[in-house]
């Protein structure tokens, strides 16, 4: 079997001896690295967009299971998402898409070029189980914290502002109703009208909140969503590689089975096959690499909503009892137990699998294009035709 994986990666090489000679000078020498990284960067970038625009209405579900109260009603994920509909509009479920429409853009870029980059010339990770390719991941993160903080800060507020708008309302109107009781009067108000929140726009959010409590608050959290982003890129890779060979060796001896191969000499030989398995393999490995790795870190997300969705006056310098990561852990833990930590874990993993297999779509489609438009040739780059997959933040 492990002859067979060997034949598996080998492709990308040949496709190096068949190409043409080219003289050893330094620009030659250069161009291939140049290109890699255009394939890869493009790659990614696409697979950004792609995966962001089809996960947001289930990173919104996410967000408001992880924030809300444990004596609000409980809706399941799809019948609180029907909910968010009925009250909010359709419009409500892409609130404040642009910050991570943009950020996730940049960070996959980031992440397939530096995972090669560290892969490849540092920690020399090999496929399977290997804590090095954990190590390669992981060492992106200092970065993705910087670009990732602000975007799911603005994201988060955003998420949430119809709801912290419609709790004001509500504290409001029980407040006038008891002085219009002690007045002897009574006035009501209509709370049934769709909700409104105070931001138009995730521009309109960071500029007014950066002109009240200053620049610095858009980075509110930026140390649990860098710890987060360290532990969910280390796991999401190393569970990549590993999960990549185990689907391999699976469809190796499915097809062998099926075929009624008595040996693998014919499956060896036969690049269609070859390649058929390597493109099934990645998405699923995908998948289950994006599901581990929100499993495993879905208690730190957990904590950084609770951090980066704290009600902030959008017109006041005051900012009342602004908690940090471990008082936010300690309330969650204190009012919601355990299990607390994984509320809107299901649309998480749902989103994994969803945005795993749209991103690897995205990735091969930009990198087809790349290759037909000249801009890169095939095989090029550490991964060859195979990609190392997008990961979903």
């Amino acid at each position: 079997m492990q002859t067979d994986l060997q034949i598996l990666d080998s492709h990308s090489s040949k496709n190096m001896h068949d190409s043409k000679q080219k003289p050893d000078n330094t620009a030659s020498a250069q161009r291939p690295v140049l290109f890699q990284v255009k394939e890869e960067a493009l790659g990614g970038f696409a697979a950004g967009v792609v995966g962001t625009l089809l996960g947001f209405p289930l990173d919104l579900v996410k967000t408001r299971m992880q924030t809300r109260s444990a004596s609000s009603s409980k809706h399941s994920p799809l019948s609180l998402l029907r909910h968010i509909l009925r009250t909010e509009g359709l419009s409500s479920i892409y609130k404040g898409v642009g910050p991570p429409l943009v950020s996730l853009s940049i960070v996959n870029t980031l992440s397939f070029t530096s995972y090669s980059y560290f892969r490849q010339n540092h920690f020399r990770g090999t496929d399977g189980w290997d804590y090095r390719n954990a190590l390669s991941g992981m060492m992106g993160a200092p970065i993705f914290g910087i670009v990732t903080t602000p975007e799911n800060f603005l994201k988060t507020q955003m998420q949430l502002d119809n709801v912290q708008s419609t709790r004001e309302k509500e504290k409001q109107s029980r407040n006038q109703q008891l002085i219009s009781q002690k007045k002897g009067t009574l006035q009501t108000e209509n709370l049934t009208k769709r909700p409104k929140g105070k931001f138009t726009s995730s521009f309109h959010c960071a500029k007014t909140l950066a002109s009240t409590h200053g620049a610095t608050i858009l980075y509110t959290g930026h140390v649990i969503n860098t710890i987060r982003e360290a532990a969910f890129v280390g796991t999401y890779f190393f569970c990549y590689e590993g999960y990549k060979c185990e689907f391999q060796k699976l469809l190796f001896q499915f097809g062998n089975l099926f075929s009624g191969y008595g040996n693998n000499e014919r499956l060896r030989g036969n690049s269609d096959s070859k390649s058929s398995i390597t493109s099934l393999a990645i998405p699923m490995a995908g998948g289950c690499a994006g599901a581990t790795a929100w499993a495993f870190t879905f208690p730190l997300d957990c904590v950084r909503a609770g951090v980066q969705g704290q009600l902030i006056p959008p017109h006041s310098s005051e900012i009342t009892q602004k908690q940090g990561a471990l008082q936010t852990l300690k309330n969650l833990w204190s009012t919601k137990g355990f299990w607390g930590l994984y509320a809107g874990v299901g649309p998480s993993i749902a989103r994994a699998f969803l945005v795993s297999g749209s991103r690897f779509s995205a990735y091969e489609g930009a990198l087809w294009l790349c290759r037909w438009s000249g801009l890169t040739s095939p095989g090029e780059g550490e991964f060859g035709e195979e990609g190392p997959g997008a990961y979903d933040d």
